[in-house]
């Protein structure tokens, strides 16, 4: 299984990595900043927790679960009418969250539809929004549309969703439900690097507070013996907050950023309490 949407930070590039710094045994998996989902849907884990705060994406992997046809259906939908006028059918989709009502007056399968479409059409995959929480990516400017969905691949993670709880809610929820044995991979908005360094995931900054708040929850699940890999940029203060746990360098790709100098490669790194 790949992962559906192009994502800031998406991990495929570091899947080898990861998954060979995982612990070799664990109980339950956890990934409380799930995002494009490309390290629990490469390992296919039994006894998953997903989790996110964006509620769209949330959404757009429940509709995944329950209604996979409905929601290939409404794309393929999409797909006609960016034909017939590319820009402003994608500018018309990309304004429906300015609606108060929008989630009120648009179906789940819609939503999910919309997230994916405005993902694979807009300016460089980036999935970024205003301070008022609305999508502001513009227009890739393809005149036609491109691939929007593999269909054997939404039917597959349909089919492994059905084993997975999916909960839209905030890291620190996920505390309660972690045991002794357990594994939790966490991936959060990055430290910044510098100032152009993408981090834009939802209308909340997640600066260097959050950040030191961040590793605080790390330390809890410690204290509870469970298993903790944490990924982000190789910053002095990243390197400081976790000083007393193992820190080790890895190179990334990127190639999702609104600017350039953003893309290539860069240093990141896993801490783990193992």
């Amino acid at each position: 299984m790949k992962p559906i949407l192009k994502w800031v930070g998406g991990k495929t590039q570091l899947l080898t990595e990861i998954n060979k710094r995982k612990p070799k045994k664990f109980k339950n998996y956890f990934e409380p900043f799930v995002g494009g989902g490309a390290v629990f849907l490469n390992q296919a884990i039994k006894n998953t927790t997903i989790s996110d705060l964006n509620k769209e994406l949330i959404n757009m992997y429940q509709t995944i679960k329950r209604t996979p046809i409905k929601l290939i259906n409404q794309l393929d939908e999409f797909i006609i009418k960016y034909n017939e006028n590319p820009e402003g059918f994608y500018l018309q989709l990309r304004n429906l969250d300015r609606d108060p009502n929008f989630i009120k007056n648009n179906s789940k399968v819609f939503r999910a539809a919309r997230t994916i479409f405005l993902n694979k059409t807009c300016f460089n995959g980036i999935y970024r929004v205003n301070s008022q929480g609305f999508f502001n990516v513009p227009w890739n400017k393809k005149e036609t549309a491109p691939s929007v969905y593999d269909k054997k691949n939404i039917k597959e993670i349909s089919k492994y969703l059905k084993t997975v709880k999916i909960k839209n809610t905030s890291y620190e929820n996920i505390l309660k439900y972690i045991q002794k044995g357990d594994f939790i991979y966490i991936d959060p908005p990055y430290d910044k690097i510098k100032n152009d360094t993408f981090i834009e995931y939802n209308k909340n900054e997640f600066g260097k507070k959050e950040q030191i708040k961040l590793s605080e929850f790390a330390r809890e699940i410690n204290k509870k013996q469970a298993y903790f890999m944490i990924s982000n940029h190789n910053t002095e203060f990243i390197n400081e907050i976790y000083s007393d746990f193992k820190i080790e360098v890895v190179y990334a790709k990127r190639s999702v950023n609104s600017k350039g100098s953003g893309r290539g490669e860069i240093e990141e790194l896993l801490i783990t309490n193992y």
